[in-house]
């Protein structure tokens, strides 16, 4: 179900929108750019919400976000996280929404800060809807997370090392 205050953007919106504090990445991809994670075009991304909701000068405006979405693993080593020598995927362009997926689905389900999610993992556990906020799937975040810690740790085994148990 939709917010009461649910907008579908004109294509005046559209093309005033100035990427806000995303300014950059906005200019710097076509108007017909889709995200690779939710599937979801440039237009679409544009969603009616409060902006700057903390603060007194807080008002009703247009907002969408692009982020360089990138591993957060590589470089982390510590026993009690998952940790990866090399990225598992490339820095991708998505939109906020993606972005954000990943970090809720991390903190809802408890799970290490320096693990991210694919662009492709995303893409599973997220149901996009055009100019709304993404809805989220946690069982399935959990079991691609439980997947990829099962895979992580017969690799390790197999390159002969061993888990302390101290």
């Amino acid at each position: 179900m939709r917010p009461v205050h649910f907008r579908i953007p004109t294509r005046i919106d559209f093309f005033a929108f100035d990427g806000a504090h995303c300014s950059v990445l906005w200019r710097g991809v076509s108007d017909g750019w889709i995200c690779p994670c939710c599937k979801r075009s440039k237009f679409e991304l544009l969603r009616w919400t409060m902006r700057f909701p903390k603060l007194p000068q807080r008002f009703q405006g247009w907002m969408a976000e692009l982020h360089n979405h990138h591993d957060h693993s590589v470089g982390f080593y510590s026993s009690d996280e998952l940790m990866f020598a090399a990225p598992r995927f490339e820095t991708t362009l998505i939109c906020g929404q993606c972005n954000a997926a990943d970090g809720h689905a991390k903190r809802v389900l408890g799970l290490p800060a320096s693990f991210s999610f694919s662009p492709a993992e995303i893409s599973s556990f997220v149901t996009a809807k055009p100019h709304s906020k993404h809805e989220i799937n946690y069982a399935k975040a959990q079991s691609i997370f439980d997947d990829i810690h099962e895979q992580e740790n017969q690799n390790f085994l197999a390159q002969g090392y061993e888990f302390s148990t101290c």
